[in-house]
């Protein structure tokens, strides 16, 4: 799995944290490398700092020469590590969520889900538009979750639009179609099963018999035909 958005280191380590045969990468990438704007900023100031005072003080400070430049090693060691930090970090998406893997010496894991996100916005300073970087503003409702912002994401324009159609659109049959709050299709229609036709059992000489209740019927509609005669009570008369 690779190309533009799905590097192949950082498909691996996005790999490690995903939900096995349930969740596809969507695009995975490193922060924007100004992140370390300041470390680079520092180590460059320090050092040109430090070749000035190490010739300046010349033979006669070579002690305090020593330690000015073991001084700016540590910086510059601090600097090999934010870079090093940076080569392993990474932010990406796959259908379900965001994610932010960083850390070095401690490994975090910064997630938030897609159907938790109620509004999305990203921004772009002066600076950010020139060198191609912006930052991610993430609101959900309820609880603060533990990712609210990403800052230095390069290619925003592109990675922005592909968010916003992994969140709302989804493909089914070739036809793109608008997911539903929950992230669920909507279920087939339900086609009611055809009422089953009863055909009366054949009686014992092979023709059709009626049954049971349709006799009933019919011999009750008989006993109507006839006359009712009325019951004749004999009295006994007896004389006195």
């Amino acid at each position: 799995m690779t190309g533009r958005w799905l590097p192949e280191a950082g498909v691996k380590s996005l790999d490690k944290y995903l939900v096995p045969n349930e969740e596809r990468i969507v695009f995975v990438v490193r922060r924007h490398w100004t992140i370390m704007t300041e470390p680079i900023l520092t180590t460059v100031g320090s050092g040109i700092a430090m070749v000035f005072l190490v010739v300046v003080l010349g033979e006669k400070f070579a002690d305090l020469a020593n330690i000015i430049f073991i001084a700016w090693l540590v910086v510059l060691g601090r600097l090999i590590f934010h870079i090093i930090e940076w080569r392993d970090s990474w932010f990406g998406s796959t259908q379900r969520r965001l994610m932010l893997i960083h850390g070095l010496v401690t490994r975090k894991v910064a997630m938030m889900p897609l159907e938790k996100v109620t509004d999305m916005s990203y921004g772009r300073s002066p600076i950010g538009q020139v060198l191609g970087y912006g930052e991610f503003v993430l609101e959900s409702a309820g609880q603060e979750q533990a990712l609210r912002s990403v800052t230095h994401v390069p290619h925003p324009d592109q990675l922005y639009r592909l968010l916003l159609s992994t969140m709302f659109v989804r493909t089914s049959g070739g036809r793109a179609v608008p997911a539903s709050s929950t992230g669920t299709e909507s279920a087939p229609a339900i086609t009611p099963a055809p009422t089953p036709r009863v055909t009366p059992a054949p009686g014992p000489s092979g023709e059709l018999r009626e049954f049971p209740w349709q006799e009933r019927i019919a011999e009750l509609l008989s006993h109507d035909d006839q006359p009712t005669v009325p019951n004749v009570v004999e009295i006994d008369e007896r004389e006195d």
